[in-house]
């Protein structure tokens, strides 16, 4: 398996690409990602499961989760496009942290289907945005970023829908959604975990049973997996010290901001900040 690191200066990246029928090796890295298939089928290797995608099918695929893509058929390639962002790209916009929910839940199917609503708007939108670097008009950047805003409104949508629905059957993972929510707000903050528990409305052991079930970690784990994607962009896009960074991220001291960095990327940060 690859570990990628993927500088993303500005937050973000979208970009048109193409599927080959090639076996590569699983990869994974610390963005989140939309992957939008455009024509030809294509599959997916998500974790341990197999998903193949038809034309406008959408997957979102969870930060440090191994996956891949690939054609089909041989001799064919097929056009997708893929957007990579760090959370911090929705930090600037009003309860932005919500928008990042469906990317933390392990327990809902990563594919929105092509033929829903929502599928076809974020399609739409990100041909717009492809197309607005193409053209490069005036202030094309500030309208891609607003068309990147809009797609992530429209995936949260369609996985809040489908969770309503979810949760008339299970009302746990409903509460965990809401602590997990306030845990993306207050993520760089000293967190009292009696205060994330609160959140959800469960029994304290009923929570983190269910918290592992919905995104496949324990609360410190998923805390930590956060914090991790916020100081590799603030490493590669500032020139904020590594004690700066460590405490704006909630690590509480460079040494131990060192340590879990290391464990994590089998790096330094600052060796990682020189790659």
């Amino acid at each position: 398996m690859q570990y990628e690191r993927l500088p993303l200066a500005t937050g973000y990246t979208i970009q048109e690409k193409y599927a080959q029928f090639t076996d590569h090796d699983l990869h994974m890295h610390d963005a989140l990602e939309v992957s939008i298939a455009l024509d030809q089928g294509m599959k997916y290797k998500i974790g341990d499961a197999i998903y193949y995608a038809g034309p406008g099918d959408i997957f979102l695929l969870r930060p440090f989760e191994p996956h891949w893509n690939l054609i089909q058929e041989e001799g064919q390639t097929s056009r997708w496009i893929m957007l990579l962002f760090s959370p911090s790209f929705v930090g600037f916009v009003p309860r932005g942290s919500s928008l990042l929910t469906p990317f933390y839940m392990s327990n809902t199917s990563p594919l929105i289907p092509a033929d829903t609503v929502y599928a076809q708007t974020v399609q739409r939108l990100a041909i717009d945005a492809l197309e607005e670097e193409k053209q490069a008009l005036p202030s094309w950047e500030l309208q891609q970023q607003t068309l990147m805003i809009q797609m992530l409104v429209h995936m949260q949508r369609y996985y809040v829908t489908n969770n309503l629905d979810q949760s008339q059957e299970d009302s746990s993972s409903s509460g965990i959604i809401q602590a997990i929510k306030y845990v993306m707000t207050h993520w760089s903050e000293d967190l009292d975990m009696d205060l994330v528990i609160a959140q959800s409305h469960l029994k304290k052991t009923w929570f983190y049973t269910k918290f592992r079930e919905v995104t496949g970690l324990t609360p410190n784990e998923f805390i930590v997996r956060l914090r991790l994607q916020y100081a590799g962009h603030m490493l590669h896009a500032t020139t904020k010290s590594i004690t700066e960074i460590a405490l704006t991220c909630g690590f509480g001291s460079a040494s131990y901001f060192n340590k879990v960095f290391k464990t994590f990327h089998q790096m330094t940060p600052r060796a990682y900040r020189k790659r």
